[in-house]
């Protein structure tokens, strides 16, 4: 007999049309035996190499991400009547050979696997769903009763129904006592709210993600619970923060090693139980936290929780309380931060705009007509154009191997070396003319020039971060004007620094450059 039908067999042998309507404590004895045929408890699931059959609650997952090979996967963590009060669940990996075949998973679903494997990791019982052997159906709303099953569950499907409005039952049941240890993850260490931070601690962490930002090695993951902390910086978010949030009360969270994979792909907004989190003091002397990997263990400190939570529903309530404080600053936020586009001027003067004045002011035409292979000028003029017309797409994949900038933002690898992309640069290009729009002069802006002239904005991919878009706007209409709206408007008049250079194209013939260099569009 093989592994899988010995293990199926400890189930309850039962025909569809035996199982009731709604199964209860009284026809369900969860203590030995699945009342779905074919299928085995979760607390059952102990040789190792076998593959079984299981349904259980979805208490915990990580988001999908790719694997270290050539497949995506997740991991979740399920439970069901039969796992023990002290045992936080049972963990179970999937994967695939594309990310779309994952499973769009939620806190509370429910999950159907069929063909999973068991493995021992640690002295700890895994399941593993692989793409060659093993199904699966997440079951989000249970009431709806028109579900569509894997061909190899179909015959099962009414008993399965029947199990899973019983376990949402169950798992609904505050009174039940196990209910309490699922739905809160449990951990050694002390779990801490921003406001109780102090340096050299290690501690656990739900918090609202409102940035990821990417780098070469890490994720900078940026979280709040709506506490204040007076040692937090984040001098990037002087405005425009989330909710009008004041600096104090997000926190910088770097995530390395494979705990970076399951954070870049995190969404502004989510919720997240962060474990093993270690609070440090940073070079400017800010309090930060930091999340380091464990190669060996794979252990996940990254948790997606659910809307509907009952362990975010503390901090929903501060997040409500403090936007009921502030409801008439952050409207007023809300409407500064995204201002009306005003009518066409010329006169519009721009203040904020620092360049090098120790730099002769040149006319645009006398820049173009100087013969010097390289020249450095200050000039001035008007935005006419820009490119490209998305925002968005300011912002671009940059490959460290090749020193290229992508040409679309969505790429995830190198066009070249097809390495993974995860850092961004500022790439775009700005059309000004001179005082009596005569002259004009096409100019770059990119790399550490852009860095100088958007002083404060990182270059972060803008698809994902709206909160950095939102400011790249802000930022950019004092020197746009109507610009976007219409092809007869411009700018108003500023001083810049332009550097002037030839370079050698693909039919080997040199073309001029101008690029922007030493000039900051401050705030």
């Amino acid at each position: 007999m093989s592994s899988v039908s010995s293990l199926d067999s400890e189930s309850g042998q039962h025909s569809d049309e035996e199982v009731p309507e709604t199964l209860t404590d009284e026809n369900v004895n969860t203590s030995e035996h699945s009342p779905v045929n074919g299928f085995i408890l979760l607390q059952k699931a102990r040789l190792p190499g076998a593959l079984v059959n299981v349904v259980g609650v979805v208490v915990s997952y990580t988001p999908n991400r790719k694997s270290s090979g050539t497949d995506y996967t997740c991991s979740l963590t399920l439970v069901d009547p039969s796992i023990p009060n002290n045992v936080k669940g049972i963990s179970v990996n999937i994967f695939r050979s594309r990310k779309e075949h994952l499973p769009d998973l939620s806190v509370g679903s429910i999950f159907i696997g069929k063909h999973l494997r068991i493995n021992t990791f640690h002295e700890t019982t895994q399941l593993v769903a692989t793409k060659e052997e093993s199904t699966f159906k997440v079951i989000c709303d249970v009431a709806n009763q028109n579900q569509q099953f894997p061909f190899n569950m179909r015959q099962h499907a009414k008993e399965i129904m029947a199990y899973a409005n019983y376990l949402r039952r169950w798992c609904a049941s505050l009174s039940n006592p196990k209910v309490g240890n699922y739905t809160s993850i449990t951990s050694s260490r002390q779990r801490r709210r921003i406001e109780e931070l102090s340096p050299h601690i290690f501690f656990d962490l739900i918090a609202e993600v409102v940035m990821v930002y990417p780098t070469e090695n890490a994720v900078d993951l940026y979280v709040t619970d709506f506490t204040e902390n007076k040692r937090l910086g984040n001098r990037e978010y002087r405005t425009n923060t989330p909710y009008g949030l004041p600096n104090e009360s997000i926190l910088q969270i770097t995530l390395w090693d494979e705990h970076a994979e399951d954070g870049e792909d995190l969404q502004i907004g989510t919720f997240v139980l962060l474990q093993n989190l270690h609070a440090k003091i940073n070079t400017n002397g800010d309090l930060v936290a930091a999340l380091h990997g464990d190669r060996e263990l794979r252990r996940k400190k990254i948790n997606v929780l659910d809307k509907n939570d009952v362990e975010i529903a503390k901090l929903i309530r501060r997040r409500n309380a403090y936007y009921e404080e502030h409801q008439n600053s952050l409207e007023y936020h809300e409407r500064d931060s995204s201002p009306e586009l005003e009518s066409d001027t010329t006169e519009q003067s721009i203040t904020r705009i620092k360049c090098n004045n120790n730099i002769k002011l040149t006319d645009i035409d006398d820049i173009k007509d100087c013969p010097e292979p390289v020249g450095l000028f200050r000039t001035r003029g008007r935005v006419i154009s820009v490119i490209p017309s998305n925002f968005e797409d300011f912002s671009r994949p940059y490959c460290h191997r090749c020193n290229k900038i992508m040409n679309f933002a969505e790429y995830e690898n190198c066009t070249q070396c097809f390495k993974k992309l995860k850092v961004f640069k500022y790439d775009f290009g700005l059309l000004f003319e001179d005082e009596l729009g005569a002259g004009t002069l096409p100019v770059l802006i990119t790399n550490e020039d852009a860095n100088t002239f958007l002083d404060g904005l990182p270059p972060v991919n803008l698809y994902k971060n709206p909160m950095f878009l939102q400011k790249l706007k802000d930022r950019m209409h004092k020197l746009l004007g109507n610009v976007l709206k219409s092809q007869a408007s411009c700018g108003p008049l500023i001083d810049f620094c332009v550097m002037s250079y030839e370079v050698e194209d693909e039919c080997n013939k040199f073309i001029r450059i101008y690029k922007m260099f030493d000039t900051i569009l401050e705030d």
